[in-house]
This record gives structure tokens, C-alpha cells and sequence, in this order.
């Protein structure tokens, strides 16, 4: 008895559709990229002096806020501390580089591991013993501590009155970072640096305990992650991402004080957030993009535009909870859902 032969497969193009629209999909995430270097390069090909240095602003803060997304956003730890090491890093690498003669790209990292170290004597006992609400308030306990020694200590940091920076970054690779469009070169980088940590980490083992930290410690725990252990790294990673940046605020800006430590600016960060979406690598960019892109456009109205964007981030939050990256992020999935 001979077998029947296997019948002949029915041509479609159905798979090739689907193929076709997977791609699409697949290619979102590199139209995001592209699109922020085409954002990038706005400024430093054809932008004005006003253009170059709102960029560099804009640069600034995205990367200050990627670096809080990592604790706040993936770890969900309410750290209230980062404004702080924004601050010491700045102040760090001033006085190295002004008072011990360093150079700005060696006064960089040895204010980064400052910072991790600190963040670790005062991560591990937070997270360790407390975390939670208690977290929030031993860290803002420690911001506000930070602003006063250097609103306080005037020999060291200038008091109140705020410490003047001279120097600039040199060059780097060739590259002469003096004038406006090489600071915005500076800052554009330092954003960047912190889009590719996250990025690692999101896509890491180490990503997804935090994720599973965020959403169940006991769980997590008993999955094998080192609840502890995780969630000081993030807070040192982030700190550390902060300072950097801070490295860099100083050159660019020509001045710090005391304010730049301030709990306000971590409070406007975590508004950045959650406009933009907590959480997502897209959320900080499009937050600060919106954060600072409204107050700009209504400058004919100064007395109205925190008011708008007091609305906007209220809006947002209520209608929007996962933010504006959180949202667009949910339609593509469901996109893919639906093509399966």
C-alpha cells in the first residue's frame, strides 16, 4: 500500500504581508534613533547662538533625566537624591580641575567613582533596611545636606554666592570643545553615553531583575534575584550618571551654586518622567523636549506658561499614566499582537 503524496502548498501572499509589516515594526526603534540624531544635529549644523546654546540646555537635562530613569524608572526606587550628585559632580570636577591642576577627562571619572562610593554608603543601608517612602526621605535628607555644605562651606565651593568656572573641556580626539557648538558637542555626548547604558541594561539579565524588582521584591526574591543587590546597583549606576553630567554643567554654564543641588530640580526631573514616560528609553527625551519646548513657545505669555505646563504634566498623569513614550509603546505591541 504506497503512501499518498503530501499535497501541494497553497500559494498566499498572506505571510509576505505579515513579513513585510513585522519589519516595520521591527525598524521603530531604529527610526527613533534616527530621529534623535537627526534632533542632534539640528544645532550643531545649522543653528543659531541662541539654537546652539537652548540645545545644549535641552542635552543637558534629557541626559540628567535618563540617568534618574535607571533608579526610578526600571529599579521604581523614589530616590530624591539626584539633583545632589548632579551638583557634586559639577563641584568635584571644578576644584580638581582648578584647584589640583587635573585635566577635565581625568577630573571626570575620579568624580564618578566619588560618587558611587557615596551612593553606596548611603544606598545600602536605605535600600537594605527601609526603601519605599523611607528612601525618599533619607535621600532628600542627604540632597538637602549637600546644599548646605556647599552653600556653607565658602573657601571650598564659594558659599552662597557660587563658585566661577574658567576652564574649558580641551579637546577631545581632536575635537576642540572651547567654542558653543563643541560644549553642545559635550553635552550631546553625555547624553548619548547615558541612552547606551540604559540601553544595556534594559536588554540585560540584569535589566530584567530590575524590572522584577519594580514590580514584586518578593517575588523577585524568591525568582533568585538579590533584591538588595540590584537595587543599589541601579542607585549607584544612576548617581554616578548624574555626576557626569554635572562634570560637564560646569564648563558649560561657567557657574555653579548651592541651587543646582536643590530638591526642585529632582522634583522638575521626575515631572520630565512622567510626561514623557517612565520607564521607557523614548520617555526622558520626549519629556524634556516637552518640558522646555512649551515654556519656549509661549514665551510671549510668561505669565501663563508654567501654568500650561503645570496642566499638561496634570493631564498627562491622569489620562496618560505611563506617559507619552509609555502610551506609544503599548500601541506597538499591540500591533504585533495583532499580527500574529
Amino acid at each position: 500500500m504506497s503512501a499518498s503524496a503530501p499535497a501541494a502548498p497553497v500559494p498566499t501572499t498572506e505571510p509576505d504581508r505579515v513579513t513585510k509589516r513585522d519589519r516595520i515594526v521591527a525598524a521603530i526603534p531604529w527610526a527613533g534613533w534616527l530621529v534623535l540624531a537627526a534632533l542632534l544635529a539640528v544645532p550643531a549644523l545649522g543653528g543659531g547662538r541662541y539654537l546652539v546654546y537652548l540645545g545644549t540646555l535641552i542635552a543637558l537635562q534629557a541626559a540628567l533625566a535618563t540617568s534618574l530613569n535607571i533608579v526610578m524608572g526600571y529599579a521604581g526606587q523614589f530616590a530624591m537624591s539626584h539633583s545632589a550628585f548632579y551638583g557634586i559632580g559639577a563641584y568635584a570636577s571644578a576644584i580638581l580641575v582648578t584647584s589640583l591642576g587635573l585635566s577635565f577627562w581625568v577630573a571626570v571619572p575620579i568624580a564618578m567613582v566619588g560618587a558611587g562610593v557615596l551612593a553606596a554608603v548611603i544606598g545600602y543601608p536605605a535600600l537594605r533596611y527601609t526603601g519605599g517612602v523611607h528612601l525618599a526621605l533619607i535621600t532628600f535628607a542627604f540632597g538637602e545636606l549637600a546644599r548646605l555644605v556647599a552653600a556653607n562651606w565658602d573657601t571650598l565651593t564659594g558659599g552662597p554666592m557660587g563658585m566661577r568656572v574658567m576652564y574649558t573641556p580641551g579637546s577631545f580626539f581632536g575635537i576642540e570643545l572651547a567654542s558653543a557648538k563643541g560644549l553642545y558637542a559635550l553635552a550631546a555626548s553625555m547624553l548619548l553615553v547615558c541612552l547606551l547604558v540604559t540601553e544595556v541594561i534594559q536588554r540585560s539579565r540584569f535589566g530584567r531583575g530590575l524590572v522584577a524588582v519594580r514590580e514584586d521584591e518578593t517575588l523577585a526574591s524568591f525568582l533568585g534575584v538579590n533584591v538588595v543587590g540590584y537595587k543599589v546597583a541601579a542607585y549607584v549606576i544612576s548617581s554616578m550618571l548624574a555626576a557626569m553630567v554635572g562634570c560637564a554643567y560646569a564648563p558649560i554654564m561657567n557657574f555653579i551654586s548651592p541651587d543646582l543641588l536643590s530638591a526642585h530640580e529632582t522634583i522638575s526631573l521626575i515631572g520630565v518622567l512622567i510626561l514623557g514616560g517612565i520607564g521607557t528609553i523614548a520617555g526622558p527625551i520626549v519629556g524634556t523636549l516637552l518640558f522646555f519646548g512649551i515654556p519656549e513657545m509661549l514665551r510671549v505669555a510668561r505669565l501663563y506658561r508654567l501654568v500650561v505646563l503645570g496642566v499638561v504634566i496634570v493631564l498627562v498623569a491622569l489620562f496618560m499614566p505611563k506617559g507619552i513614550a509609555g502610551v506609544l509603546r503599548d500601541r506597538v505591541e499591540r500591533w504585533k499582537w495583532r499580527l500574529r
